[in-house]
């Protein structure tokens, strides 16, 4: 996060530099000597030579005034930005971190639970539990530190969420591969994705919202896990997860049919508004994500 907050500070610095040289351009342009008489003697000429009177109007300075109004927007929605995600960055970490070590034995550095990698962007990881390897998880907010990404997010209507990805034990998991995604992403999904292209097909269910879409290689599976909890999950149209993809298969093509097959289970988690009842419902997903560990 310090890497980033140089860089900008940085970016700012350079704007005001472009601001005072543009205002020092403009003023040689403003200044000079008055002419000299062409009757003037030399001697008169150098008592007389003076500088012509500067016009230092603010309309003489629109340009460079506009750049130091940017500079200071910038530098403060930067640090009003970071100041707001550091505090979401507290309010999701609780959470977390209370689901992880009720799940696994070492999480983190063992002092801290999420570790930044950018001034938006946070990692975790988790390790030593029953059915699977590990858990890797990436919680993205808004970049609210810079001010053009941020505007980006809100035209594109990016939502803050949290990936995760749980890595299974090879000899537990059976294979098989199955997702549950928005309805709008299920085209794209299947058109990237080599393991859902290629061994799922489309579930009509009614036991999920009509935004949600199934594609499952067995039926069994898919009633096995909508039977687990996870019909009543989708079933909700305010769910907060948003994906759900089971799978032993790689999600690039192979090079060959003698491929390892590696079973993972990738979730991912909306971020509500940061209330004390959205915390808990969140709290309540991640929990279910893992206990879904645990049923596969």
């Amino acid at each position: 996060m310090h890497r980033f907050a140089r860089l900008s500070l940085i970016t700012l610095s350079c704007l005001a530099l472009l601001a005072a040289r543009a205002a020092a351009d403009e003023l040689d342009e403003v200044v000079g000597e008055v002419p000299v008489a062409a009757t003037e003697t030399p001697a008169t000429a150098r008592t007389t030579t003076q500088f012509a009177a500067v016009d230092i109007s603010l309309g003489n300075y629109k340009a460079e005034a506009l750049l130091v109004v940017l500079a200071v927007g910038l530098v403060a929605n930067y640090f009003y930005g970071s100041r707001t995600n550091a505090a979401l960055s507290t309010t999701w970490e609780r959470p977390i971190g209370e689901v992880l070590r009720e799940n696994f034995s070492a999480v983190g550095d063992g002092t801290r639970v999420l570790e930044w990698d950018s001034a938006a962007d946070m990692l975790f990881y988790a390790s030593g539990r029953r059915h699977c390897k590990f858990v890797q998880g990436h919680v993205m907010l808004k970049a609210r530190q810079d001010a053009v990404a941020l505007l980006n997010d809100l035209a594109a209507n990016n939502q803050e969420k949290v990936e995760l990805e749980v890595v299974l034990n090879d000899d537990d998991a059976a294979g098989f591969v199955f997702a549950a995604v928005p309805r709008r992403r299920a085209k794209a999904l299947g058109r990237d994705r080599y393991d859902i292209a290629t061994f799922a097909k489309p579930a009509a269910s009614d036991r999920v919202a009509p935004a949600v879409a199934i594609l499952s290689e067995s039926g069994d599976v898919t009633s096995q896990l909508l039977d687990a909890g996870l019909g009543d999950m989708l079933n909700d149209s305010d769910a907060l997860l948003e994906e759900l993809v089971i799978s032993d298969s790689p999600v690039e093509k192979p090079d060959s049919h003698d491929f390892k097959r590696e079973k993972k289970l990738s979730a991912v988690i909306r971020l509500p508004a940061a209330s004390d009842a959205n915390v808990r419902r969140f709290r309540d997903t991640l929990a279910f994500v893992f206990y879904l560990v645990d049923f596969v």
